[in-house]
């Protein structure tokens, strides 16, 4: 099975921590329409489809002395990742908790599900 991964990095809005952004981002992503986007991953190990990342990907000018966040979020399909209205959705000036800042290029792992 592969994975595909977009990282992203965000600005939290006033005291907003990382759960309350994963959550909004899930909501935001979750479905487009009537079609569920956001699908479970089966296997022995659980799979996290938003998680935040303590080491991030993006270069230190964007990070240093700021309180940004990287997260990362994994489906199993790369055309959810690069649709447009994905990236809208999270980048759009409606957001509650965050402020998005970057994105990465999306990147495929290969996993073993047993």
């Amino acid at each position: 099975m592969k994975i595909y991964n977009l990282n992203v990095l965000v600005e939290p809005k006033e005291i907003q921590d990382e759960t309350d952004i994963m959550n909004e981002m899930f909501r935001q992503l979750e479905k487009d329409g009537q079609e569920t986007i956001i699908h479970s991953i089966g296997g022995n190990v659980a799979h996290d489809v938003i998680k935040k990342v303590n080491i991030s990907l993006f270069p230190a000018c964007l990070t240093a002395g700021t309180k940004r966040l990287a997260f990362e979020i994994s489906l199993p399909t790369k055309k959810d990742l690069g649709r447009r209205w994905f990236l809208k959705r999270l980048e759009g000036n409606n957001n509650k908790t965050y402020l998005l800042v970057a994105t990465s290029d999306v990147s495929v792992i290969h996993i073993e599900l047993n």
